[in-house]
C-alpha cells in the first residue's frame, strides 16, 4: 500500500511541477475553471517551502514513506530535467543549495509562464 501510495504522491508532484506548460497545451474552455485554483497554488508554493525550513511537503511525506532513500522528489525523480541545466550553470548537483537555485528558477519560468498565458493567451478571459 505505501509503494502505491508513494507512487502517486511522486506522481502528483512532477504533474504539478509541470502543470504550467500543460496548461498551455490545453484550450482555454478546458482550463477557466480551474485556472484560478492552479495559479494560486503555484504562487503559494514557495511559501509552503519557507513554512517547512526549504523543503517541499509532498516531497517530506514521500520521504517518510520510502524506505529506500532520503532523497528528494526533484533529486530522485527529475535529475533527467535539473542535471543537464545546474551543467549548464557550472552547478554541482550533490549541493542542496545549488539544486533550489535550479529550483527556484524552474519555478520562476512557472510564474512567467502562467503570466503569459493569462495576459496574454486568455486575455484575461479566464478569470
Amino acid at each position: 500500500m505505501s509503494y502505491v501510495l508513494l507512487q502517486l504522491i511522486e506522481t502528483v508532484h512532477i504533474l504539478y511541477i509541470f502543470l504550467p506548460i500543460l496548461i498551455v497545451l490545453f484550450p482555454i474552455k478546458y482550463t477557466k475553471k480551474y485556472f484560478k485554483y492552479i495559479f494560486l497554488g503555484a504562487i503559494l508554493t514557495p511559501i509552503g517551502w519557507g513554512l517547512n525550513n526549504n523543503k517541499c511537503i509532498l516531497s517530506d511525506i514521500a520521504i517518510s514513506l520510502d524506505e529506500a532513500t532520503t532523497e528528494n522528489i526533484s533529486r530522485k525523480k527529475l535529475k533527467w530535467f535539473y542535471k543537464p541545466i545546474m551543467d549548464i550553470l557550472g552547478l554541482n548537483w550533490e549541493s542542496n543549495k545549488d539544486l533550489d537555485y535550479v529550483i527556484y528558477i524552474h519555478w520562476g519560468f512557472n510564474f512567467l509562464i502562467l503570466w503569459v498565458y493569462l495576459f496574454y493567451i486568455a486575455k484575461c478571459k479566464i478569470i
